[in-house]
């Protein structure tokens, strides 16, 4: 009787660990294809290269860097514009035929890849590169490429001390990777080729590369190639 009693016992903590170990491979096989649905190819089946789609959160969408890799997650929440502010946004003049120069006399290492990914040298990670890195030696004088007004001004751990400037064209510019000394401030007015500053060797993001400027352009919220637009 009791060594009927000990396999009827051993019998029931056996089922107990195969239920156990079932709801275990359950929950990874669940796991697993929620990863995998998150993970999409970036360049066709069979380039084997994928870009793993974390849950967005909301992020600084002026700042010129990939959304996979870089950019400083902030607020969840950002405040809705009032209708009072749109139209005065809408309404604000644009002058397109006001040309632009270039910022900087230079080579251009790493051009504006459109939206296709590149690899960081300094990275390591395939990236989209949505402006364009202009080589200059560090301390040349960054001149704005249009008449406009100083929109903002930040200093990303990443992407260093940056300029945006709002020009009357209706172009937004951002000078990136300048030294931390500047001759303008937030709502500065600025002319065409007056200097905004200096480069710098404040961009981590791109820290490997020989010294450049890093430009970028947004017309209509979006990114565009730098050099599409300048006119002189």
């Amino acid at each position: 009787m009791k060594r009927r009693n000990e396999k009827q016992n051993l019998k029931l903590i056996i089922g107990a660990s195969a239920v156990g170990l079932t709801a275990v491979a359950v929950s990874l096989a669940g796991a697993y294809s929620s990863t995998m649905k998150r993970l999409t190819p970036t360049g066709g089946t069979s380039s084997g290269v994928y870009s793993f789609s974390a849950p967005k959160s909301s992020a600084d969408d002026d700042v010129p860097v990939n959304q996979n890799v870089s950019g400083i997650p902030k607020s969840s929440s950002k405040p809705t514009q009032s209708s009072s502010s749109q139209a005065e946004e809408a309404n604000k003049p644009v002058s397109p035929n006001i040309g632009n120069i270039m910022p900087v006399e230079g080579e251009i290492s790493h051009p504006f890849s459109n939206g296709e990914l590149v690899k960081s040298e300094t990275l390591g990670v395939w990236k989209t590169h949505d402006g364009c890195d202009i080589l200059c030696d560090i301390g040349t004088d960054v001149k704005s490429m249009s008449e406009g007004v100083v929109k903002e001004i930040d200093n990303s751990t990443i992407w260093g001390v940056s300029v945006t400037v709002e020009q009357s064209n209706g172009l937004d510019v951002t000078y990136v990777g300048l030294a931390k000394e500047l001759n303008v401030k937030a709502g500065s007015v600025v002319k065409q080729g007056e200097i905004i500053g200096k480069t710098g060797d404040t961009n981590q993001a791109e820290l490997l590369q020989p010294p450049h400027l890093h430009l970028a352009v947004k017309q209509g919220g979006k990114w565009i190639d730098p050099v599409s637009v300048v006119t002189g």
